[in-house]
C-alpha cells in the first residue's frame, strides 16, 4: 500500500497544530508563544531596569510619566521539536492493513501538521534499538524525505526501553514526543518513559493494535509462530483458552495504559480497522493531541 497523502488530505491537516505538551524551549525562532521573555514583536510587560538590560528596550514614554527606569518585555515565539518515533519491528507487520502501514501513515500526518506549522520535526524508527532518525526537518516541502523514510519493512524484534534510552542519550531539546507502536516487548517500557519524562518530554503513547490481537478467531490444535523470533508452539485450544487469551490481553493494554500515565504520558489505542480520517480528525482534536 502507498503512503501518498494526497493534497485534499494535507490541506485538511493544516487546519491543526500539535498541542505542546510538558516543558519545552525550542532552539530556533518559531509561531508559538513560549512562557519566557525575548524580544518578539507582541508586547507582553514592563520589568524595572537593571545593570545589564537592554537599553534599546527602555519605555521613555514610561520614563517621562514615572521618572523611573522600565524595560519592555515581548512574547518570545519559539519552534516546537516534534520527535516521532514508530515501531519498525517484525510484529508491525500484523493486521489488515498492518499496524506497521497504519503507523507510518499517522507518523507522517503529524510530521506534515509540526512541518506546516514550522515546527522542527525528526521521525525516527526503532525495533531492537533506534534504527535510524531524520534530520531535523522543517517546512510543508520536506514531507517527500518523510514519506521516503517511513516507506521500509518491519522486520527485527522489539525492545522499545532500549530504542527509548537511546532516544534520549542523542537527542539534547526537550519537545513533544509520540512514540507508535504495539509495544508487543518483553521487557518494561515504562523505564525508558521514566526517564524522557523526568527530562520535561511531552510524550504520547500512540499504542496499535489489529482486531484479531483483540479477539484471535482460532481453535483447535494449532501452531503458533512468533513473527519476529520465527519460534513456533504447537498448541491445543481447549474451549477457554481464546477467552482467557482475550483477558490477557486486555490486561495487558490496562497495564500499558495505567503504568505510562503515571508519568503523564498521553496514551492513546488505536485499532488497524479504524479510519485513519476519524483517528486524525475526529479522535486527534478530542484528545488534545491537535488544536
Amino acid at each position: 500500500m502507498s503512503l501518498a497523502l494526497d493534497s485534499r488530505f494535507l490541506r485538511k491537516l493544516e487546519r491543526f497544530e500539535i498541542v505542546p505538551r510538558g516543558i519545552y524551549r525550542g532552539s530556533q525562532l518559531g509561531h508559538r508563544r513560549s512562557p519566557s521573555r525575548g524580544t518578539g514583536l507582541e508586547f507582553a510587560d514592563h520589568k524595572e531596569y537593571s545593570a545589564g538590560d537592554d537599553i534599546r528596550y527602555l519605555d521613555w514614554n514610561l520614563y517621562a510619566r514615572l521618572e523611573e527606569l522600565f524595560v519592555k518585555l515581548f512574547e518570545q515565539e519559539e519552534a516546537v521539536p516534534i520527535y516521532i518515533l514508530l515501531d519498525a519491528s517484525g510484529s508491525m507487520s500484523v493486521g489488515a492493513p498492518s499496524k506497521a502501514f497504519l503507523g507510518a501513515r499517522i507518523a507522517a500526518a503529524l510530521a506534515y501538521v509540526g512541518l506546516a506549522n514550522q515546527d522542527h520535526v525528526t521521525v525516527s524508527l526503532f525495533a531492537d534499538g533506534l534504527a535510524a532518525s531524520t534530520k531535523s526537518l522543517t517546512g510543508k516541502r520536506r514531507i517527500y524525505d518523510v514519506l521516503d523514510f517511513l516507506d521500509a519493512p518491519p522486520r527485527g524484534t522489539t525492545d522499545v526501553r532500549k530504542a527509548l534510552e537511546s532516544f534520549s542519550k542523542e537527542t539534547r531539546l526537550a519537545g513533544v514526543l509520540f512514540v507508535i507502536s504495539d509495544f508487543l516487548d518483553a521487557g518494561d517500557v515504562r523505564d525508558g518513559i521514566r526517564q524522557l519524562a523526568g527530562r520535561k518530554f511531552g510524550i504520547h503513547a500512540l499504542h496499535l493494535v489489529a482486531p484479531e490481537e483483540l479477539c484471535p478467531a482460532v481453535s483447535g490444535d494449532v501452531e503458533l509462530c512468533d513473527i519476529e523470533t520465527g519460534r513456533t508452539l504447537r498448541q491445543p485450544l481447549r474451549r477457554d483458552t481464546v477467552e482467557r487469551f482475550r483477558a490477557y490481553f486486555r490486561q495487558h493494554c490496562e497495564e500499558l495504559r495505567s503504568g505510562v500515565r503515571r508519568y503523564g504520558v498521553r496514551y492513546l489505542r488505536l485499532t488497524t480497522d479504524q479510519a485513519l480520517d476519524d483517528i486524525l480528525f475526529s479522535r486527534f482534536p478530542k484528545e488534545g493531541v491537535f488544536r
